[in-house]
């Protein structure tokens, strides 16, 4: 990684050793309230200490805010940080609906649901009186956004902000970097058939913000399907493939016709981890500063 990237990784070890080393204990005051991803008002009467996330984007959150030992449950995607598998799982994440029951029988004070995945719920929610935060980022921004609500929400308002800082100084350090070209990027959702991101999409706002430039960014829809000739026609700088989709380097490469990509020729096939990039969570301004890393260095 480049000097950037070594240095914000420092920042961050020595942000939380600060904590740990000097027991920083932020008191904040209840009732609390903020609004969730879709706008909704979300009011917190006391400092919740049964929290249900259930995606890992929100578990994610609640470990770097500091809110870990409030968490009663979490669905099974929850892997970040490793600590967060020894959770208590209350079902799956999308593949079958979550049960009511068990999710009451943990007697959760705050349930962080996603939007359109767990809509579903919200009936029984607002029956049994139980507060929830709906999460709906879809850009870096709200990202920075759901952080901070997620710190007031849970007790660790000053954590959130101090976060959002370091984070605004990432995005000012990227934006204030002087490039004689801007690097063009595909990114591959899927092969069979071609899919990619679209303007639309919350990849496409990681991809301009690391000062990039997305070559489906015009396409409306978030995650269309592409012609494998538009993507050899485009001939990007950069070709990026999430490492779940099981996919080589080599055998990106191989592929009939790609031959004269620029990122073929510049050996710039880039397997990723997909959990890093596409998570709306704290780590993607890791991502954010690794992918710059990758387009101009």
């Amino acid at each position: 990684m480049n000097t950037i990237f070594n240095k914000c990784k420092f920042v961050k070890v020595l942000f939380f050793l600060s904590i740990i080393s000097n027991g920083l204990i932020w008191a904040q005051s209840f009732p609390v309230s903020v609004k969730d991803g879709k706008g909704n008002k979300v009011v917190a009467a006391a400092r919740p200490e049964r929290i249900i996330s259930l995606g890992a984007a929100s578990t994610e959150i609640l470990y770097a805010v500091g809110a870990e030992n409030q968490i009663a449950a979490v669905s099974n995607v929850s892997n970040y940080p490793e600590e967060a598998m020894d959770l208590p799982q209350i079902g799956d994440f999308g593949m079958a609906p979550i049960s009511v029951e068990k999710l009451l029988s943990y007697e959760p004070d705050l349930v962080i649901l996603y939007s359109g995945m767990h809509d579903y719920l919200i009936p029984s929610l607002d029956k049994y009186k139980i507060p929830y935060y709906v999460s709906d980022a879809t850009s870096v921004e709200s990202v920075i956004a759901e952080i901070k609500a997620i710190a007031i929400l849970t007790g660790h308002k000053k954590t959130g902000e101090s976060l959002e800082k370091r984070y605004r100084e990432v995005l000012k350090t990227i934006k204030k970097q002087k490039r004689s070209k801007v690097c063009t990027v595909y990114w591959e959702v899927w092969n069979n058939p071609y899919m990619s991101a679209g303007k639309q999409s919350f990849i496409n706002d990681v991809i301009k913000i690391a000062g990039g430039k997305n070559i489906f960014g015009d396409v409306e829809q978030g995650y269309p399907v592409v012609s494998e000739e538009t993507i050899i026609a485009s001939s990007p700088d950069v070709i990026l493939i999430p490492g779940d989709n099981f996919i080589s380097a080599d055998s990106v490469k191989a592929r009939k016709g790609w031959a004269d990509i620029s990122a073929v020729k510049n050996d710039k096939v880039i397997i990723f981890n997909a959990d890093i990039y596409t998570r709306a969570g704290p780590r993607i301004f890791d991502a954010i500063l690794e992918l710059n890393d990758i387009l101009y260095n």
